[in-house]
């Protein structure tokens, strides 16, 4: 069943109220006797109170009906009544601009020149403000010699006087240090300013280096739609590659040794994966050229595998690469994120084969000690020491370097970051809890 239309039900509403109105007059006029002013009867009171109620209850019903009108009006007239208000808004605007040119009642040279300079702005609300009233000042009018009539100077150099005269706002890049306008930076989630060249390179780095990805920076994830703007068809096309060869946990790469791209699973069958980069076929059983028939045994495979056992190497869970250790503890954490222990290749924490082997936790015991002692240690001191850092690294060698790094001083060699093995002569970064060393590029983007 429709439902009634509420502008007719306030009416209905409405006239019986007035009915009531004309019905209480009708019995006052049926009433006789005569009473004091000051003391009416108890019916004459009741009529009085009873006609207050219903004339609030009128005004109601009709501040509805003008409420519902206003509703309908608005629904049915959407889209003029907003070109009526930006109209008026814009003849607003330009009665403004014209006073602004004619009486100069705006900002003036002085004005500008008195705003403090800023060479760097931070985080809060207040700097980005600035940027926003120096933008917007940049179209006010300045101090002249003129009159009612209009300015003596054209409104395009006034224009130009006020820019020069403003302050030169820019934003300091957390990544190369470079002062660049806060248009041409972006601030990520964790606070850090970048200029979009350098976070554009950081992003074609990750696509080429797997140890990077997801793109972070201080742990928070990098939202890769903010800069993709700046990015060429084939860039972007080289980072979507890229990120779907580094999400995929089977993965394929072309047999053809001059090509080798990644092979999507769209492009693959139960047999056989086919380049879309080369045309080269791959075989899905042995990963070598495409072939006709039975699938022969895999001999070079099976001869890594062999050289991989007799070194001790193991293979990652995840996506099947042959890793190895020169030192550290068993947690070992693969490029594809994947977490295992080193002695069994089993998911990290599922074994018991423990955390470290004693004679490697020995052996980076010692590294730390003479790598942070200022200068060569008795020998004592120096197996004190030793004992004391491997129950220090038997603690903290799980750790998650949430903690401060120290800026060490770095020799004439320099020394290299155990992340990415970049040696740095400037100064490296070491955690205080672990003793990594680490470069500040994978402090920011790879811890």
């Amino acid at each position: 069943m429709a439902c009634a239309d509420p502008f007719f039900q306030l009416d209905d509403q409405s006239f019986a109220l007035q009915l009531q109105l004309e019905e209480i007059e009708a019995q006052r006029e049926l009433q006789s006797g005569k009473w004091r002013e000051d003391s009416p009867p108890d019916f004459a009171l009741a009529f009085d109170d009873f006609e207050a109620e219903l004339n609030k209850a009128i005004v109601l019903v009709e501040d509805l009906k003008f409420a519902h009108s206003i509703a309908k009006a608005v629904d049915s007239d959407a889209v003029a009544i907003e070109n009526s208000r930006i109209e008026e808004t814009q003849f607003i605007q330009d009665r403004e601009f014209a006073l602004s040119l004619n009486e100069d009642e705006s900002l003036t040279v002085q004005d500008v020149t008195e705003l403090p300079l800023m060479s760097r702005l931070g985080a809060g609300s207040t700097e980005w403000d600035y940027v926003l009233r120096a933008t917007e000042a940049s179209t006010l009018s300045i101090e002249s010699s003129s009159t009612v009539a209009g300015p003596s100077a054209h409104y395009t150099l006034r224009q130009r006087a006020v820019l020069e005269h403003l302050p030169q706002l820019k934003v300091e890049c957390s990544v190369c240090g470079d002062s660049v306008h806060p248009h041409s930076t972006v601030r990520l989630v964790c606070g850090d300013v970048y200029c979009k060249p350098c976070l554009k390179s950081f992003l074609l780095r990750v696509a080429k280096d797997e140890s990077l990805f997801p793109p972070k920076c201080h742990r928070q994830p990098i939202d890769t739609s903010i800069i993709e703007a700046d990015f060429s068809v084939e860039e972007l096309a080289a980072y979507r590659s890229a990120e779907l060869e580094f999400t995929s946990t089977d993965r394929v790469y072309c047999a053809n040794p001059e090509c080798a791209k990644f092979i999507p699973i769209s492009q693959r069958s139960l047999d056989r994966a086919s380049c879309e980069a080369c045309g080269a076929g791959t075989c899905m059983h042995c990963k070598a050229l495409a072939h006709d028939g039975v699938c022969p045994s895999d001999k070079a495979r099976q001869s890594l595998i062999d050289l991989a056992v007799e070194q001790g190497w193991q293979k990652c869970f995840g996506c099947g690469e042959m890793v190895f250790r020169l030192e550290g503890c068993d947690h070992m954490t693969c490029r594809c994120s994947a977490e295992f222990c080193y002695r069994c290749g089993v998911k990290w924490k599922e074994c018991l084969c423990g955390d470290w082997e004693p004679e490697l936790r020995y052996q980076r015991a010692q590294l730390v000690v003479d790598r942070e002692a200022p200068q060569p240690l008795a020998p004592a001191i120096r197996q004190q020491r030793v004992l004391a850092m491997e129950q220090e690294l038997e603690t903290n060698h799980e750790c998650d370097h949430s903690g401060k790094f120290t800026k060490l001083a770095v020799s004439r060699r320099g020394n290299a970051c155990e992340m990415c093995g970049t040696r740095h002569r400037k100064y490296i970064l070491s955690c205080k809890r672990c003793h990594m060393l680490a470069c500040e590029d994978c402090r920011r983007h790879r811890l």
